[in-house]
């Protein structure tokens, strides 16, 4: 039988240690999804109430920060409050931010 596997849950700064030597590109990608994590909770606060729960960052592309709303009304919250949620956004990212995307994802 081939070694014994861990069954307790992992965060993603052991997944990256683990990783090591090993995969750059998974190395990277975990990275990203940590810097994607800490603007989201850097962020949520500076939202409005009705929207911390339901909107959240997924992603950056290029200078576009993505949003991920988890209802067609949330994602048109998050629409029309683009430009507050850009300029703190703007702040918190080392790199220039110059629009916003909203996508829906629904929870699950």
């Amino acid at each position: 039988m081939a070694g014994k596997r861990e069954t307790r849950a992992r965060n993603v700064r052991e997944i990256a240690r683990d990783a090591g030597g090993q995969a750059g590109g998974l190395r990277q990608a975990l990275r990203r999804a940590e810097a994607y994590l800490a603007l989201n909770e850097r962020l949520a606060p500076m939202l409005p109430d009705s929207m911390r729960d339901a909107v959240r960052v997924a992603c950056i592309e290029d200078t576009t920060l993505v949003l991920a709303a988890a209802s067609p009304a949330r994602a048109t919250q998050a629409r029309l409050q683009q430009a507050v949620v850009l300029e703190a956004a703007s702040r918190l990212w080392p790199t220039p931010l110059t629009e916003v995307r909203v996508i829906i994802v629904p929870d699950e």
